[in-house]
Formats: structure tokens, sequence, C-alpha cells
């Protein structure tokens, strides 16, 4: 799993992202098994059962399930089976910015 997806699914499931992060693993591994792990078809995998999944286990249990009855239908289902498809994850993968000093510091009331 590459680095940005686990990095992703530890700000969705800040408790669980062995399991989580395992999970998705094997699903791409059993949907794609000739593909590399760090493929950006396996990241595309991955990151369709995320936004399905919308930070809830539940629904990364459904989105999970959809994915080995059929990952096409799970690309369908995360808006990542048309052209553009690309953007979409880097953008779902981008890490978020960073938060500016100037903007949590507040001036001592005088």
């Amino acid at each position: 799993m590459s680095e940005r997806v686990r990095r992703r699914v530890g700000v969705d499931f800040p408790n669980q992202v062995d399991q989580v992060a395992g999970a998705l693993a094997r699903l791409t591994d059993e949907v794609l098994p000739r593909e590399d792990c760090f493929s950006a078809a396996a990241e595309r995998i991955q990151v369709a059962v995320l936004i399905v999944a919308q930070r809830h286990l539940g629904k990364l249990d459904e989105a999970m399930a959809l994915g080995r009855m059929d990952w096409r239908d799970l690309l369908v289902a995360a808006s990542l089976a048309d052209d553009g498809w690309e953007q979409l994850v880097e953008t779902e993968l981008a890490p978020a910015p960073a938060p500016h000093i100037w903007v949590t510091r507040r001036r001592p009331r005088t």
C-alpha cells in the first residue's frame, strides 16, 4: 500500500489504521492479483473503498463487499470509473494543508 493511502486511512480511521490498511491490501490482492500493491490501479480501488465508506466502519464493510462482488461497480459508486479518475484520486490523497501558527494564535486581551 502506498504511503499516501496509508495516510488517508489514518485520517479516516485513526483508531483502526492497521486493520483497515490490511483489509484494503487484501482486497486489492484478491481483485487485482497481478497488480503491484503500489500501482495506480491498486490505489484506485483502495481510494474507492475509502470514498464509499465515508469514514464509517459499517460502510467500509459494505464497500469492501461491493469491491469483492465487482470492483467496477465499486469504482462507479465512488465516481472513479470515468475519464479523469486520476485527478480525483490525487485530490482524495492530497495531504491536508499544514495549519499556520498565525491562524491559531490569539492576541492576549489587554
